[in-house]
């Protein structure tokens, strides 16, 4: 093909993705995957992460840095043990809500939706555990220092996905909104479409929409975590091991304080026996508790070590005695 075939071949898959994904097709097929499609041209929901440009930055300790270097992998920990207790129910929740508030009020077929929505939220049929690698637009902010960066002891590792996106059946890369921006109109829309498909589909869809807000809810938060300017790899585990980490290392635990937190090393490709993971690593930014001039030689000769070349190792410029 030449190029005018293929933009035109492009363009042609465009238009038949947003005839899939419109409305008429979701109340005809509204399964998740449809949904989904439909919440993405309309909403462009959730954010991707890899719409927005720059490095991501995760913050941890020495030892965590340690690992990311010489086992090229991310800790996605399971988000029951992440630091926002609503994580994962924010979204939901907050739908239903202004579900419920519609103004005019609800009619019964509404009512009976948001019910059975609710315990399907409540009694999920689905049998995964959700894990997430958590980033940060920014490589040298105090709030992170302070909760993940060993208080200021620690290391911010900034990552390029520009060049290396996540496997889609490993992970996948969003940005995270806060608070209710648009989430009005988006708990209306889908109100309105679900009482429009309830005619042919009778309460045999509650499960598959709730699953269907349960995924989107990964990219939402509470708007009082905003600082953290957020990003995140989130990946699934299935309890009856049919998962996409053959060749990965194990489901792990690790203990911090009185938790057990499952955990997985996740690289950001199907590996093939033989293959080492890699990660777009660009720069470390040592946090403003740690000695740079005694660890940033040793910090280079790690990377060297493994094969990391080009890595910008910098000091954080927030004066703060940790």
């Amino acid at each position: 093909m030449n190029n005018s075939e293929l933009t035109a071949a492009s363009e042609d898959q465009s238009q038949n993705f947003k005839k899939m994904c419109s409305r008429e097709e979701v109340m005809k097929c509204p399964h998740m995957m449809v949904l989904l499609g439909y919440l993405h041209e309309k909403h462009e929901l959730p954010k991707y992460g890899w719409r927005r440009k720059g490095l991501r930055y995760h913050y941890t300790d020495a030892a965590g840095l340690l690992g990311i270097i010489e086992n090229s992998r991310l800790w996605a920990t399971d988000i029951r043990f992440l630091n926002d207790p609503s994580e994962g129910g924010f979204l939901p929740e907050r739908l239903l809500e202004l579900m419920s508030s519609k103004p005019g009020g609800v009619s019964d077929i509404e009512e009976s939706i948001i019910t059975g929505l609710e315990k399907a939220l409540l009694n999920p049929r689905w049998n995964y555990s959700t894990f997430a690698a958590s980033l940060s637009i920014s490589g040298d902010l105090l709030s992170q220092w302070r909760g993940y960066g060993s208080f200021g002891k620690g290391y911010a590792v900034g990552l390029n996905f520009e060049g290396m996106l996540p496997h889609p059946q490993i992970a996948s890369y969003y940005d995270i909104i806060y608070g209710d921006e648009g989430l009005k109109d988006l708990a209306l829309d889908l109100l309105d479409l679900f009482v429009s498909a309830t005619g042919k589909w009778g309460d045999s869809m509650h499960d598959e929409w709730a699953h269907t807000l349960s995924v989107l809810a990964k990219s939402f938060k509470d708007s009082s975590y905003s600082e953290e300017q957020e990003s995140r790899l989130v990946c699934s585990y299935s309890d009856d091991g049919k998962n996409n980490f053959h060749n990965e290392l194990p489901l792990k635990f690790r203990a911090k304080g009185s938790d057990v937190i499952p955990y997985i090393p996740m690289s950001l490709n199907l590996l093939r026996d033989g293959h080492e993971p890699r990660l777009p690593l660009e720069r470390i930014v040592v946090g403003p508790g740690v000695d740079f001039q005694r660890n940033y030689a040793s910090i280079n000769a790690l990377l060297r070590a493994h094969s990391y070349n080009n890595v910008k190792v910098e000091r954080s410029v927030i004066p703060f005695r940790s």
